[in-house]
């Protein structure tokens, strides 16, 4: 008699996919059997070529001297994608980490992201910049986190927070992430469906053991790749411009309609977009957004406050808070000039240069909000014809509305034919202590302005 043990083999088995085949591998659990392994073979022969799915039952035959019993292939699962070792497009880095505020997800499956603040690594290693600003009136040294003391380290455990828990915010699809966690030094998500079959946004976030959110990320489910981009050259500098904005899904056409996230100026996180249809009037409403059981969460999801002396770490704390800071017109301590450009100094308006991209600021890898130069140099432009937006060099600018700066509603996003009347963008550089420089756009006209920080605007993304 024979001692029977408990082994495990590995076999390549082929999972069947529409259009294609795709070797996959499969472990197979023996309750009984040896670790003899080349006296097994696998009936159907199949099993190991093509054609059986996951789950698939399979005999092990055995032609040793001990007994076998039937067993069941189970599809091994992947390890999670790593969001910072991949590009916008989805393919592996060859450049080392990069993180960010929102990371970009074209297919369903596992993932995770490190726990690190905003885009603190940078090419494998800790970008300083991002949390290390200029001293001044106007200027901020430090990069607050959600306690108020400076970011002193890219990740979060190496400021002495403790992070156990992992939250999906909202959704504004349903089914779109499905799980969470946290694993590690990773806040890990399982995102349930293909861009090519649900594109939307979601707000994932990390919490301490007190259920106090320490950081959170914007996952934004896309067919966008930003893999073409297109330049705008102003003076010597050439703005590399992506194609839609921040959080849009829909068709990115010229007059097609769609709808996008909105940000506050100098916050890195994404509030919930409209429907992209609004009434007779322009007027629209919240989009419909939910929690990880597919329940609606819309009136909890968006909420506006009005309060004096909020902080760059309320802001954090509540990135699905609409602040409007009295004493300072701001959504948090807007007299920084440099909450979305490290090194911002000046006022200037005609900034034709790259920022120094905060830990605050809202764009995935290897992307930035684009100084003011970009829509001063737009404006000076002949005006094409106007639909649904603008459309400059090939670039489509919708009117994507706006979430109005005191009461929070959203306007300007279209009327019940889905055509948008108002475009609102931010550029990173302010105006004064209390307004920074944004492009808007009517069917009559393009046009810059100063307007208060606690606007809701969108993002056009510029390469870094």
């Amino acid at each position: 008699m024979f001692k029977t043990r408990f082994i495990s083999m590995l076999v390549l088995l082929a999972a069947v996919a529409t259009g294609a085949v795709a070797q996959e591998t499969y472990k197979v659990s023996v309750k009984e059997g040896t670790e003899d392994a080349t006296n097994w073979t696998i009936t159907p022969a199949e099993a190991t070529t093509t054609g059986v799915a996951a789950g698939t039952e399979v005999k092990a035959t055995y032609n040793g001297t001990k007994k076998v019993k039937s067993v069941k292939a189970v599809k091994k699962k992947a390890p999670a994608t790593d969001l910072s070792m991949v590009d916008c497009a989805g393919t592996a880095r060859t450049d080392g980490q990069w993180t960010a505020n929102c990371y970009m997800v074209h297919t369903a499956g596992d993932y995770k992201l490190p726990l690190v603040y905003g885009n603190a690594i940078k090419s494998g290693a800790a970008n300083t910049a991002a949390y290390t600003g200029v001293s001044g009136s106007n200027t901020t040294a430090t990069f607050p986190r959600h306690d108020g003391e400076a970011i002193a380290d890219p990740w979060i455990k190496n400021n002495g927070i403790t992070v156990t828990q992992a939250e999906l915010l909202w959704q504004d699809a349903q089914g779109l992430v499905t799980a969470v966690g946290i694993s590690g030094d990773y806040l890990t998500l399982t995102v349930g469906k293909d861009a090519a079959e649900q594109e939307g946004n979601a707000l994932v976030a990390a919490k301490d053991a007190q259920g106090t959110i320490v950081w959170s990320w914007h996952i934004w489910v896309t067919k966008q790749t930003f893999a073409t981009l297109t330049t705008i050259t102003v003076s010597d500098y050439g703005y590399k411009v992506t194609p839609v904005n921040l959080g849009w899904v829909g068709d990115a056409t010229s007059g097609a309609t769609g709808y996008c996230t909105f940000y506050q100026w100098g916050r890195k996180d994404a509030f919930i977009p409209s429907t992209g249809i609004g009434d007779d009037d322009g007027n629209g409403v919240n989009h419909t957004v939910y929690n990880i059981n597919n329940n609606d969460v819309t009136t909890t999801a968006f909420t506006l406050i009005h309060e004096n002396d909020v902080t760059i770490g309320d802001n954090i704390q509540h990135p699905t808070v609409h602040y409007r800071n009295i004493s300072t017109n701001g959504p948090c301590n807007t007299r920084y000039y440099n909450m979305w450009d490290a090194q911002q100094t000046s006022t200037a308006e005609n900034t034709a240069a790259a920022t120094v991209k905060t830990v605050y600021d809202p764009c995935p890898p290897g992307f930035c909000v684009p100084t003011f130069g970009l829509y001063n140099y737009i404006k000076t432009q002949y005006r094409p014809t106007f639909n649904a937006g603008y459309t400059y060099k090939g670039v489509f600018f919708p009117a994507s509305g706006e979430r109005n700066y005191y009461y929070g509603y959203i306007d300007g996003v279209g009327t019940v034919d889905g055509v948008g009347t108002d475009g609102y963008y931010w550029s990173a550089t302010p105006y004064n202590g209390t307004n920074s420089r944004y492009f808007y756009f009517t069917s009559s006209g393009w046009y810059l302005g100063p307007d208060y920080r606690f606007n809701g605007y969108p993002v056009r993304a510029v390469a870094e």
